[in-house]
């Protein structure tokens, strides 16, 4: 297909000179400079193409995600990932999903950093972050940008040498069963994360870093936690974190506005806040509005932790535990499902929350306030973030690399 050859002759150009992943790390790190300046160019035009985040919340949010996505790591992470004799593909696929501006950055970067060409079709949530990242890095270095190529047309990805799949499991399986099994296929599916708040906890420091984690990008990425589990054997305690936790989202809802709503989520808010108010023995905190309650944010203390609803858009359920133990046994039952725990107040007991993360089969433990913030190297679902694309033995499509 026309793109697909436009793509390789592009790669093949770049990385005939000895100089090409100094290059590539230069234009990378230049891009990623640019969104991160005060008063980014890239940020305002972002902003002004969509409606999904606030202004505050792009640039908090793509500041804080990129700042440490460093030239040094970059080279550092292909050192550590990638061989010298390692065959890697010409061209990668990506299809995209969901409205996380920095998660669709990291996902164009790394097979860019690998080596790739890139062919993307970009998520109909957000459109605008994957066509603008490109173009700053055009801005940057035009041969770079050269090897990407933002399309509509899903038959040319059947064709690509390597697809890196975002979407709903359904999605993910049907892209799978049309691409060939000899090539390599990363796929990321349904997943969710999880706040644990252990008994050593200050309750307003952890509230304050659990309301970060969940107003960032309003609840809507899989790194936003769907419940904070707090280990409690005292419901006073609790009550004590939950008012806290409302304080603090009271005051980002201020500082850090959500965006818009559409009227589907808007009615998903109202529905989940009518549910969580009739359960036995629930207590709800929601978010007002001259005096009147609005949809900003709403905090929900379960007491049937089988039945709390998983929460997003800043609505979230908070369910004690009794103990470490019973953070292992919800985080078993989130399996396959679990991305994420963000942690705080569990002091040098974190070895069980490694083990639950383990349990659910996710891959990432972090200190809440920073669930948004995953490093460049970070096993997304398990997946090396650049060896996942080696090709197993020199191929066609290797050769032609």
């Amino acid at each position: 297909m026309p793109e697909l050859a436009r793509l390789r002759t592009a790669r093949a150009k770049l990385w005939e000179h000895p100089a090409a992943e100094a290059r590539v790390i230069a234009a990378l790190d230049r891009t990623l400079e640019l969104w991160a300046a005060p008063d980014s160019e890239w940020r305002a035009r972002l902003g002004e193409q969509q409606t999904l985040y606030s202004a505050a919340v792009l640039e908090l949010g793509l500041v804080r995600a990129v700042e440490h996505w460093t030239a040094e790591r970059m080279r550092e992470l292909r050192a550590r990932e990638l061989p010298p004799d390692a065959h890697l593909p010409a061209v990668t696929a990506l299809w995209l999903a969901g409205s996380i501006p920095p998660a669709m950055f990291q996902a164009m970067l790394l097979p860019l950093l690998a080596g790739s060409a890139l062919l993307v079709k970009p998520p109909s949530s957000d459109p605008h972050s994957p066509e603008l990242f490109a173009a700053s890095i055009r801005a940057v270095d035009p041969g770079v940008a050269d090897c990407i190529a933002i399309t509509h047309e899903h038959e040319a990805f059947r064709n690509a040498d390597a697809l890196i799949a975002y979407g709903r499991d359904e999605t993910l399986s049907a892209l799978r069963g049309n691409f060939p099994d000899d090539r390599p296929f990363v796929g990321h599916g349904h997943k969710l994360s999880v706040a644990a708040v252990g008994r050593d906890a200050e309750l307003e420091a952890a509230a304050s870093a659990v309301a970060l984690d969940a107003a960032l990008w309003d609840g809507r990425g899989c790194l936003s936690p769907a419940w904070v589990w707090i280990e409690d054997r005292q419901r006073p305690r609790t009550e004590r974190f939950c008012s806290a936790l409302a304080r603090a989202l009271a005051r980002l809802a201020r500082e850090l506005p959500r965006g818009t709503l559409s009227a589907a989520e808007q009615a998903w808010v109202r529905d989940s806040r009518a549910r969580m108010a009739v359960r036995d023995g629930s207590r709800v905190w929601t978010s007002e509005s001259g005096g009147r309650a609005d949809t900003a944010w709403t905090i929900a203390l379960e007491a049937r932790t089988n039945f709390a609803l998983p929460g997003m858009l800043r609505t979230l359920s908070v369910v004690p535990v009794p103990d470490a133990a019973g953070v292992l046994e919800r985080c078993s039952a989130l399996a396959p499902h679990l991305s994420c725990i963000g942690h705080c107040g569990w002091g040098t007991r974190t070895e069980l929350l490694e083990e639950a993360v383990q349990k659910g089969m996710g891959s990432r433990l972090c200190p809440s306030g920073t669930m948004q913030l995953p490093s460049l190297d970070w096993k997304h679902d398990g997946h090396a973030a650049l060896a996942s694309l080696r090709l197993p033995t020199r191929s066609r499509q290797a050769e032609l690399s």
